[in-house]
């Protein structure tokens, strides 16, 4: 399904996957968005140019995707997020959900926010999982949610973070893959900098609001059925 376009560009009703998201976007006020693009990079380009509904899009390559994971793609736009140094709402490209959620995020009182799936329950599937308490992020896992008591929910991949937070992570970055190499999810770089620099970030759990992150066929099929519902307003 992927081979010739990349898997966030996948249509669904009617529209790429992505597209939905940049229309949450637009519709919240966001005006600039930064892509970080590799495989089949020029399709991105060739589907939303420079500007999507007022907001201004600049394109970041990691040049080394087919020999790095999406970790060192996201230390690849600290040239341009160091310009202006703003605060960010970092999201992954492939996810479908309810706009909601990101309004729960935005409104957050807090400063460093990750959104949790608190209702994941896969007993024979590894997913991304969040570790914690009390709303604090102690470390991010791979694993099975049973097989982790300090499991509060699934990593969602919508995820707010202060410039001071920017910053240190994007420093914690260089050395982090300059020794270990740019085999690494962004989410065990998460872990490392929480662990070994003390930040602290919280978390919020999504309260049954529908989403999907597309990794397989019956995701996609998933997000299908979340697209059809937002778009009847339920």
């Amino acid at each position: 399904m992927t081979r010739e376009l990349p898997k966030s560009l996948l249509m669904v009703e009617d529209k790429p996957i992505l597209e939905h998201c940049l229309s949450i976007l637009a519709r919240r006020g966001f005006r600039r968005l930064t892509l970080v693009v590799g495989y089949l990079r020029e399709k991105f380009i060739e589907t939303f140019g420079d500007r999507f509904e007022g907001i201004e899009i600049e394109y970041v390559s990691n040049e080394h995707y087919a020999e790095s994971e999406h970790g060192y793609s996201l230390y690849c736009a600290h040239a341009n997020w160091a310009d202006d140094r703003r605060p960010v709402v970092f999201m992954d490209a492939d996810n479908l959900f309810d706009p909601q959620m990101l309004d729960n995020v935005m409104d957050s009182k807090f400063k460093d926010v990750m959104l949790v799936d608190e209702g994941l329950e896969t007993p024979e599937i590894e997913d991304e999982l969040v570790l914690g308490g009390d709303g604090i992020v102690t470390g991010l896992v791979r694993g099975r949610v049973s097989d982790n008591p300090d499991c509060v929910g699934g990593f969602v991949g919508i995820n707010r973070f202060s410039p001071e937070f920017m910053g240190e992570l994007f420093d914690f970055m260089t050395p982090f893959f300059s020794e270990r190499g740019r085999m690494y999810k962004y989410e065990r770089v998460f872990d490392a900098f929480i662990k070994e620099c003390g930040w602290r970030v919280n978390y919020l759990e999504t309260k049954g609001l529908p989403w999907i992150n597309v990794n397989h066929e019956q995701d996609y099929e998933i997000a299908k059925r979340i697209a059809r519902r937002m778009k009847n307003g339920r």
